[in-house]
Protein backbone atom coordinates (compact mmCIF):
# COMPACT_ATOMS: atom_id res chain seq x y z
CA UNK A 1 0.00 0.00 0.00
CA UNK A 2 2.75 2.43 0.94
CA UNK A 3 4.56 1.79 -2.35
CA UNK A 4 1.38 2.62 -4.28
CA UNK A 5 0.96 5.83 -2.31
CA UNK A 6 4.56 6.79 -3.02
CA UNK A 7 4.13 6.16 -6.76
CA UNK A 8 1.01 8.34 -6.82
CA UNK A 9 2.87 11.11 -5.02
CA UNK A 10 5.88 10.94 -7.33
CA UNK A 11 3.64 11.04 -10.40
CA UNK A 12 1.78 14.05 -9.02
CA UNK A 13 5.03 15.80 -8.22
CA UNK A 14 6.47 15.10 -11.67
CA UNK A 15 3.37 16.42 -13.43
CA UNK A 16 3.32 19.54 -11.29
CA UNK A 17 7.02 20.23 -11.87
CA UNK A 18 6.57 19.87 -15.61
CA UNK A 19 3.59 22.24 -15.61
CA UNK A 20 5.18 24.91 -13.42
CA UNK A 21 8.57 26.34 -14.35
CA UNK A 22 8.73 28.32 -11.14
CA UNK A 23 6.74 27.50 -8.03
CA UNK A 24 6.22 29.78 -5.07
CA UNK A 25 3.67 31.60 -3.00
CA UNK A 26 2.45 32.18 0.53
CA UNK A 27 0.10 30.55 3.02
CA UNK A 28 -1.84 32.05 5.90
CA UNK A 29 -2.48 29.60 8.74
CA UNK A 30 -4.67 29.80 11.79
CA UNK A 31 -2.63 28.60 14.73
CA UNK A 32 -4.67 27.36 17.68
CA UNK A 33 -3.08 27.55 21.12
CA UNK A 34 -4.83 25.68 23.93
CA UNK A 35 -4.53 27.11 27.43
CA UNK A 36 -4.32 24.10 29.73
CA UNK A 37 -5.23 25.43 33.15
CA UNK A 38 -4.36 23.18 36.07
CA UNK A 39 -6.00 23.29 39.48
CA UNK A 40 -4.17 25.62 41.87
CA UNK A 41 -5.83 24.32 45.03
CA UNK A 42 -7.28 27.79 45.56
CA UNK A 43 -11.02 27.89 44.85
CA UNK A 44 -11.02 31.60 44.06
CA UNK A 45 -8.18 31.29 41.52
CA UNK A 46 -9.66 28.16 39.94
CA UNK A 47 -13.00 29.94 39.52
CA UNK A 48 -11.18 32.88 37.94
CA UNK A 49 -9.42 30.55 35.48
CA UNK A 50 -12.81 29.34 34.24
CA UNK A 51 -13.63 32.91 33.12
CA UNK A 52 -10.55 33.06 30.88
CA UNK A 53 -10.40 31.88 27.22
CA UNK A 54 -9.61 28.17 26.82
CA UNK A 55 -7.78 28.73 23.55
CA UNK A 56 -6.45 31.43 21.25
CA UNK A 57 -6.44 31.56 17.46
CA UNK A 58 -3.77 33.59 15.67
CA UNK A 59 -2.70 34.09 12.07
CA UNK A 60 0.76 32.97 10.94
CA UNK A 61 2.42 33.19 7.54
CA UNK A 62 4.64 30.99 5.40
CA UNK A 63 6.40 32.28 2.27
CA UNK A 64 7.89 29.63 0.01
CA UNK A 65 9.48 28.63 -3.27
CA UNK A 66 10.73 25.23 -4.42
CA UNK A 67 14.15 26.13 -3.01
CA UNK A 68 13.40 27.80 0.33
CA UNK A 69 10.77 28.92 2.83
CA UNK A 70 10.32 31.47 5.62
CA UNK A 71 7.87 30.90 8.46
CA UNK A 72 6.92 33.98 10.47
CA UNK A 73 5.53 33.31 13.92
CA UNK A 74 5.22 36.97 14.94
CA UNK A 75 1.73 38.46 15.10
CA UNK A 76 0.93 41.07 12.48
CA UNK A 77 0.97 44.66 13.72
CA UNK A 78 -2.81 44.98 13.68
CA UNK A 79 -3.21 41.77 15.65
CA UNK A 80 -2.37 42.86 19.20
CA UNK A 81 -2.93 40.16 21.78
CA UNK A 82 -6.27 40.84 23.53
CA UNK A 83 -6.05 41.54 27.29
CA UNK A 84 -8.00 38.40 28.19
CA UNK A 85 -5.48 36.27 26.30
CA UNK A 86 -2.59 38.04 27.98
CA UNK A 87 -4.14 37.14 31.33
CA UNK A 88 -4.70 33.54 30.21
CA UNK A 89 -1.09 33.17 29.11
CA UNK A 90 0.19 34.68 32.34
CA UNK A 91 -2.03 32.42 34.41
CA UNK A 92 -1.10 29.20 32.58
CA UNK A 93 2.63 29.97 32.50
CA UNK A 94 3.09 31.36 36.00
CA UNK A 95 5.67 29.37 37.95
CA UNK A 96 6.90 27.45 34.90
CA UNK A 97 10.51 27.54 33.77
CA UNK A 98 11.17 29.81 30.77
CA UNK A 99 11.48 28.22 27.36
CA UNK A 100 12.57 29.48 23.93
CA UNK A 101 9.99 30.65 21.41
CA UNK A 102 10.51 30.68 17.67
CA UNK A 103 9.93 33.98 15.88
CA UNK A 104 11.11 33.00 12.38
CA UNK A 105 12.37 29.89 10.63
CA UNK A 106 14.16 30.03 7.28
CA UNK A 107 14.88 26.80 5.41
CA UNK A 108 17.14 26.27 2.40
CA UNK A 109 15.92 22.98 0.95
CA UNK A 110 18.72 22.75 -1.62
CA UNK A 111 21.51 23.17 0.94
CA UNK A 112 19.52 21.27 3.60
CA UNK A 113 20.10 24.07 6.11
CA UNK A 114 17.91 26.04 8.47
CA UNK A 115 18.21 29.33 10.33
CA UNK A 116 15.92 30.05 13.29
CA UNK A 117 15.36 33.32 15.11
CA UNK A 118 14.63 32.34 18.71
CA UNK A 119 13.64 34.47 21.68
CA UNK A 120 14.61 33.40 25.18
CA UNK A 121 14.14 35.52 28.28
CA UNK A 122 13.74 38.72 26.19
CA UNK A 123 16.96 38.06 24.21
CA UNK A 124 17.08 37.04 20.54
CA UNK A 125 19.37 34.34 19.16
CA UNK A 126 20.04 33.32 15.56
CA UNK A 127 20.71 29.58 15.45
CA UNK A 128 21.79 27.77 12.27
CA UNK A 129 22.05 24.03 11.74
CA UNK A 130 21.37 21.24 9.26
CA UNK A 131 17.89 19.98 8.45
CA UNK A 132 16.84 16.93 10.40
CA UNK A 133 14.89 13.99 9.06
CA UNK A 134 11.46 14.41 10.63
CA UNK A 135 10.67 10.69 10.33
CA UNK A 136 7.37 11.10 8.52
CA UNK A 137 5.41 7.93 7.66
CA UNK A 138 2.92 8.15 4.81
CA UNK A 139 -0.63 6.94 5.42
CA UNK A 140 -3.48 5.97 3.10
CA UNK A 141 -6.05 8.57 4.28
CA UNK A 142 -6.88 11.62 2.22
CA UNK A 143 -9.03 14.68 2.74
CA UNK A 144 -9.64 18.02 1.09
CA UNK A 145 -8.46 21.27 2.66
CA UNK A 146 -9.76 24.26 0.75
CA UNK A 147 -9.39 23.34 -2.92
CA UNK A 148 -6.49 20.93 -2.42
CA UNK A 149 -6.56 17.17 -1.93
CA UNK A 150 -4.23 16.32 0.94
CA UNK A 151 -2.52 13.14 2.03
CA UNK A 152 -1.77 12.10 5.59
CA UNK A 153 1.62 11.61 7.22
CA UNK A 154 2.44 10.86 10.85
CA UNK A 155 5.54 11.21 13.01
CA UNK A 156 6.63 11.15 16.63
CA UNK A 157 8.11 14.55 17.39
CA UNK A 158 9.44 15.34 20.88
CA UNK A 159 7.42 12.46 22.26
CA UNK A 160 4.09 13.58 20.77
CA UNK A 161 2.07 11.99 17.99
CA UNK A 162 1.88 14.45 15.09
CA UNK A 163 -0.24 14.25 11.95
CA UNK A 164 0.45 16.44 8.91
CA UNK A 165 -1.85 16.86 5.93
CA UNK A 166 0.11 17.79 2.79
CA UNK A 167 -0.86 18.33 -0.82
CA UNK A 168 1.20 16.85 -3.69
CA UNK A 169 -0.56 19.42 -5.89
CA UNK A 170 1.96 21.96 -4.54
CA UNK A 171 5.19 19.91 -4.61
CA UNK A 172 7.35 21.82 -2.14
CA UNK A 173 8.60 20.35 1.18
CA UNK A 174 7.55 23.43 3.17
CA UNK A 175 5.21 23.76 6.11
CA UNK A 176 4.46 25.86 9.20
CA UNK A 177 7.06 26.02 11.98
CA UNK A 178 8.83 22.67 12.46
CA UNK A 179 6.42 20.70 10.27
CA UNK A 180 8.24 20.35 6.94
CA UNK A 181 10.03 17.72 4.86
CA UNK A 182 7.13 16.09 3.01
CA UNK A 183 6.65 15.78 -0.79
CA UNK A 184 4.02 18.50 -0.77
CA UNK A 185 3.04 21.69 1.04
CA UNK A 186 1.70 21.06 4.56
CA UNK A 187 -1.76 22.63 4.95
CA UNK A 188 -2.75 21.29 8.37
CA UNK A 189 -1.07 19.88 11.46
CA UNK A 190 -2.64 17.92 14.32
CA UNK A 191 -0.76 17.32 17.57
CA UNK A 192 -2.15 15.18 20.38
CA UNK A 193 -5.31 14.87 18.27
CA UNK A 194 -5.88 18.63 18.24
CA UNK A 195 -5.56 20.79 15.11
CA UNK A 196 -2.84 23.35 15.80
CA UNK A 197 -2.29 24.67 12.25
CA UNK A 198 -4.87 25.03 9.48
CA UNK A 199 -4.31 26.84 6.20
CA UNK A 200 -7.00 29.45 5.57
CA UNK A 201 -5.61 30.83 2.31
CA UNK A 202 -3.02 29.82 -0.29
CA UNK A 203 -1.63 32.35 -2.78
CA UNK A 204 0.57 30.98 -5.56
CA UNK A 205 1.79 34.39 -6.68
CA UNK A 206 5.58 34.56 -6.81
CA UNK A 207 6.86 35.98 -3.50
CA UNK A 208 9.07 39.05 -3.30
CA UNK A 209 12.68 37.71 -3.22
CA UNK A 210 13.56 40.43 -0.69
CA UNK A 211 11.13 38.90 1.79
CA UNK A 212 12.38 35.34 1.45
CA UNK A 213 15.72 35.73 3.22
CA UNK A 214 17.22 34.30 6.44
CA UNK A 215 16.75 36.27 9.67
CA UNK A 216 19.51 38.78 10.39
CA UNK A 217 18.48 39.83 13.89
CA UNK A 218 19.66 38.16 17.05
CA UNK A 219 23.04 36.99 18.31
CA UNK A 220 24.56 34.29 16.12
CA UNK A 221 24.82 31.23 18.37
CA UNK A 222 25.67 27.60 17.69
CA UNK A 223 22.99 25.01 18.53
CA UNK A 224 25.23 23.58 21.27
CA UNK A 225 25.86 26.97 22.89
CA UNK A 226 22.19 27.89 22.73
CA UNK A 227 21.20 24.63 24.38
CA UNK A 228 23.71 25.29 27.15
CA UNK A 229 22.38 28.82 27.69
CA UNK A 230 18.84 27.48 28.03
CA UNK A 231 19.88 24.72 30.43
CA UNK A 232 21.79 27.14 32.66
CA UNK A 233 18.98 29.70 32.78
CA UNK A 234 16.32 27.07 33.45
CA UNK A 235 18.38 25.66 36.33
CA UNK A 236 18.93 29.17 37.68
CA UNK A 237 15.19 29.83 37.47
CA UNK A 238 14.35 26.62 39.33
CA UNK A 239 16.64 27.61 42.18
CA UNK A 240 15.09 31.08 42.48
CA UNK A 241 11.54 30.43 41.30
CA UNK A 242 8.73 32.18 43.17
CA UNK A 243 6.42 29.94 45.14
CA UNK A 244 3.36 29.28 43.01
CA UNK A 245 1.28 28.26 46.00
CA UNK A 246 2.18 31.45 47.84
CA UNK A 247 1.19 33.53 44.83
CA UNK A 248 -2.24 31.92 44.62
CA UNK A 249 -2.82 32.63 48.31
CA UNK A 250 -2.51 36.37 47.74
Amino acid sequence: MKSIILIVILLSVSLKVLSQASLGGSVVYTRTTTYNFQSTGNDEWDAYAKTLPSEGKFEKQLIFTSESSLYNEALTSEEALPPEHQKALFFVNYGKAPKPTMKQLYIDFEKKERCALLEFMTREFRVENSLENRGWKLQAERKKIGEYVCMKATANLEGDKVTAWFTPEIPVPAGPSEYYGLPGLVLAVERLDETIFLATSVDLSAPDPELLVPPHAGKHTSPEDFEQIVEEKVEEYKQNAPSKSNYYQK
